[in-house]
């Protein structure tokens, strides 16, 4: 296994575990041994579960990262044209809008943008200038 499966593999397990917590949990909060507990505790449990699920959360956003799934729109000028593309058809590299389509890709992995900056063509821009911003829904 891989340094990237293992780390993925870890995280699957935390998640795994956290959502059983949080099955037990909401299990007692449903049972009527939770009524007769005080309004404190009851309080306190609520906030325990709204920290398990913001956690969790955070648990499937790195998973999906370490898995590489997660895309970006890569934006070299500061126009809406100045976009990295992807032509599928052409099997080449042009600046356009970050519409993504059928024939062309403005969505990429994080892999995919390591790759796109060792491409001679885009050798003279300056890579911290670069905005690189999730795609909306993606994460």
């Amino acid at each position: 296994m891989t340094n990237k499966e293992i780390n993925a593999e870890k995280l699957n397990v935390e998640l795994f575990e956290l959502e059983n917590k949080m099955k037990k949990l909401q299990e007692f909060v449903d049972s009527d041994d939770f009524l007769s507990i005080s309004t404190i505790n009851q309080m306190l449990l609520a906030n325990q579960m709204v920290g398990m699920a913001m956690y969790r959360d955070s648990l499937n956003k790195r998973l999906r990262l370490a898995m590489n799934k997660i895309k970006y729109t890569v934006q070299v000028l500061p126009n809406n044209k100045g976009y990295i593309n992807f032509e599928a058809d052409e099997q080449r590299y042009t600046l356009d809008t970050d519409d993504d389509s059928e024939h062309f890709q403005t969505h990429f992995t994080q892999s995919e943008i390591e790759k796109i900056k060792n491409i001679p063509l885009f050798a003279a821009i300056n890579w911290d200038r670069v905005i690189i911003e999730p795609v909306r829904g993606e994460d």
